[in-house]
């Protein structure tokens, strides 16, 4: 799992990890309200009150109301209660049977009293009644009655009673006057569930934004790195944001201004040496005609091949340095086009039709990238079928062939400049080793990626990905 979390997202991590501090904060705030000193329940002479008169509820926990017969609650949550019932019914100065009392299964609901004063003993502490109305304390009348029960330690007689009763007393008429407290502790954690729940909805957006404008320089240094192994010459990182992801993007900045100075280098010396080397070459040339036939014949082919290598090489750096166009075009329509080209010279080449595909690129080197491709399946084997599928936010290009394949373990290095699949570089085949080279920058210029594979049935397939569109 920790491992698993280490490779999580900056934004997962930070939008979990407030998450997690914001539920403990709130679970710390919970837990100091459900341990904090209870708060005082109903008196017990607010109950006689509430039974003896037409008073309406005192609290919002309470009901009160009138009923033709006595409730009866349920006998898997209530038990009756004869002692509360007969101290009740003293109160109300009436027939034990008149009133009823029930409480949640449990201990008694009598409240905790502060420690009585030094003096007479409280009142009940010795099975003294409680006075009716506050009259005089008096010796229980039904002593011999199990229903008697003593009162606990230090407890008033207007000690409040706690958690859920019913209590009723017949009036005059036959009706039940009846009291509810329907504050208990399942709707006390539901109510408290429903705060936590609005709550952590309340903070979900903040914890959202922090996490997205805290992982949002990091998304900007993965495109920007992207960006520079496809293309020289990307837009810099803008020095915005914290002053550590500000001095990090300078440091990024420079660092690609040094790479594209160095690429820059490189293609100016490799030009510069193939541009060079035209001279000396015809000067040779010039000089071939003081050979004999056979041997001028073999010299020049010579000299044609390095002036063909020359020339690949100067056009090669030529598309590194030049900045490709964006414009809309049809993909489809430009493989047709190529296919059609190379059909009317007399090879095999064969393009799967299908609906437009309409991009954004640059059709010049769009155009040479697919030439590129199907030159090469045609030398090595012979005919090339293409096929250009929709997938995802872009298009699918695949150039299969029936020649001899490649080593897998070579697939990438192939798309090195001056690296050939077969080293014989003879005359047949040609080229100097800067098609696929050129093939890779074109896709990588554009977004998108391409890749060199074997197929089951024998030959190579060279898929392409390419988007609709740059960000």
């Amino acid at each position: 799992m920790s491992a698993r979390l280490r490779r999580m997202p900056l934004f997962a991590r930070t939008f979990l990890l407030l998450l997690a501090a914001l539920a403990v904060a709130y679970a710390i705030g919970m837990a100091v309200l459900l341990y904090r000193p209870p708060v005082d329940g109903i008196a017990f002479s607010e109950l006689t009150a509430l039974l003896s008169s037409r008073m309406p509820a005192t609290g919002p926990d309470l009901k009160v109301y009138d009923a033709e017969q006595p409730p009866m609650p349920d006998p898997a949550r209530y038990r009756a209660s004869p002692f509360l019932r007969d101290l009740l019914a003293q109160w109300l100065g009436s027939d034990a049977q008149h009133v009823h009392f029930y409480h949640l299964q449990g201990p008694q609901p009598f409240s905790p009293a502060p420690r009585a004063p030094a003096g007479p003993p409280p009142m009940g502490g010795t099975g003294m009644q409680a006075p009716p109305m506050g009259g005089p304390a008096r010796p229980p009348e039904d002593a011999g009655n199990p229903s008697t029960q003593r009162f606990p330690p230090a407890w008033r007689p207007d000690a409040p009673l706690r958690g859920d009763f019913v209590a009723a007393f017949r009036q005059a008429d036959g009706r039940w006057r009846v009291v509810e407290n329907t504050r208990n502790r399942a709707s006390f954690m539901t109510r408290l569930a429903t705060l936590f729940l609005a709550g952590m909805l309340a903070l979900l957006p903040l914890a959202w934004w922090f996490s997205r404008a805290l992982a949002a320089p990091i998304r900007q240094f993965t495109r920007a790195a992207d960006r520079m192994g496809r293309e020289s010459g990307a837009p810099a990182l803008p020095l915005t944001g914290p002053s550590e992801f500000a001095s990090a993007a300078a440091a990024f900045n420079a660092m690609q201004a040094r790479l594209d100075r160095l690429l820059q280098e490189r293609s100016e010396m490799a030009g510069a040496i193939a541009h060079d080397l035209r001279t000396p070459l015809a000067r040779l040339a010039f000089r071939l005609d003081a050979l004999p036939d056979e041997s001028r014949a073999k010299a020049s082919a010579d000299i044609t091949e390095m002036s063909q290598m020359i020339d690949a090489t100067l056009a090669f750096i030529h598309d590194q340095n030049r900045r490709p166009l964006r414009e809309p075009l049809d993909l489809r329509l430009l493989v047709e086009s190529v296919a059609d080209s190379l059909r009317d010279m007399g090879h095999d080449v064969h393009a799967e039709p299908g609906a437009p595909a309409p991009m954004e690129g640059d059709p010049v080197s769009l155009r040479r990238m697919v030439g590129n491709l199907v030159d090469n399946a045609l030398k090595y084997g012979h005919r090339a079928r293409i096929t250009l599928a929709p997938e995802g936010q872009g298009y699918r290009l695949c150039v299969d062939d029936e020649g001899p394949g490649i080593d897998p373990a070579q697939a990438e290095q192939l798309f090195m400049a001056f690296v050939r699949g077969e080293a014989s570089r003879n005359r047949s085949t040609g080229g100097i080793g800067l098609g696929l080279a050129s093939v890779k920058h074109t896709v990588l210029a554009h977004g998108g990626e391409v890749h060199l594979s074997n197929r089951t049935e024998g030959g190579l397939r060279a898929s392409v990905y390419l988007p609709r569109g740059l960000d």
